[in-house]
């Protein structure tokens, strides 16, 4: 009687610590699971003088290329003739280098130029308005660069390295895609109110980006993401 007691004390011991490896393996394979909102790179485009906007050549939602022209102030159909006039003399012996690089820099005062492919997203300005130095005519997208903003628990932050490898679904799509860490805040701060539960906005947390190693072009910023980080 007492051996089988042992016995299946025994046994009991083994089946509980089998659970616990079992328990351990899940955990540490399982990584963090967290979800956030697909953002996308986004540049303010202005005119370094002062001057009216005489010509906004897009609208929102037109794609765009690098260096394309996006508007023009009023003073760019003279800066662009004086350009092209050093330019010439410049062929013929008649003018110094110096001088068309003045009229170069005079042409790209009176204009702006788009400094990515994308897609604009906000026309702040319309023509014929008159702008302050550095004011921003349009919003730029890049969608070449897509990442999601998470927020990961002060208790777990430690488990996450820049470069990490991270896989995300987005709600509507059945794939999946790869990503790693791109950024992780210095500073702790409270989850904002638009995140999950009343309990977790109250918990300090660290802003964390995770980009798209190779993003698509029907992915759409605002969908909503679920992040699993590898750890």
């Amino acid at each position: 009687m007492k051996n089988k007691q042992i016995f299946l004390i025994l046994i009991i011991l083994m089946i509980g610590f089998a659970l616990f490896l079992n328990h351990t393996k899940w955990t540490k394979n399982s990584g963090l699971k967290l979800t956030g909102t697909l953002e996308l790179t986004e540049h303010s485009l202005g005119a370094r003088t002062a001057g009216r906007l005489t010509a906004l050549l897009v609208d929102e939602g037109d794609q765009v290329k690098e260096g394309q022209l996006i508007g023009t102030l009023d003073r760019y159909d003279q800066a662009k003739r004086d350009f092209d006039r050093a330019a010439k003399l410049l062929e013929q012996g008649g003018t110094t280098k110096q001088a068309v690089e003045q009229a170069e820099l005079t042409l790209n005062d009176q204009q702006v130029v788009s400094p990515v492919d994308g897609v604009i997203l906000i026309k702040i300005h319309e023509k014929g308005e008159v702008l302050s130095a550095g004011s921003p005519i349009v919003t730029i997208g890049d969608r070449r660069k897509l990442w999601v903003r998470i927020y990961v628990p002060e208790g777990s932050v430690n488990l996450v390295k820049m470069n990490q490898p991270a896989t995300l679904h987005f709600d509507g799509l059945k794939e999946t895609f790869k990503g790693h860490v791109s950024f992780i805040a210095l500073l702790a701060e409270f989850t904002p109110r638009n995140v999950q539960t009343p309990e977790e906005r109250v918990t300090q947390t660290f802003a964390v980006k995770v980009t798209l190693d190779n993003p698509e072009s029907f992915l759409r910023p605002g969908v909503s993401a679920d992040v699993d980080l590898e750890t």
